[in-house]
């Protein structure tokens, strides 16, 4: 089964991008200034739509580029390995 790059909505948060784009600013926010406190829910919300936005946009522009892309494939003599990433912009898993 194919890896799916799931950008992610605004009722869609569990294993997108956007979801990790959100951790990993919250996690860099106390590297920023440790005295300014974390965003409260409220305060949250206009970021979440922004990584939602970004998201979207960088999935979007994955698949339209696809050809930008090579598959490198390594052979030892008896096997064959690489990667295939399927680019999925509708936030499902299907």
């Amino acid at each position: 089964m194919a890896d799916l790059l799931r950008p992610g909505t605004s009722s869609e948060t569990i294993n997108t991008m956007a979801k990790a784009m959100e951790e990993a600013f919250l996690n860099q926010w106390p590297a920023f200034n440790p005295k300014l406190p974390l965003p409260d829910e409220k305060g949250l919300q206009p970021m979440r739509l922004f990584f939602v936005a970004i998201s979207q946009g960088v999935v979007q522009h994955l698949r339209d580029n696809k050809e930008a892309f090579e598959v490198e494939v390594e052979e030892d003599g008896t096997t064959l390995e690489g990667t295939v990433v399927q680019i999925n912009t509708t936030g499902t898993t299907s």
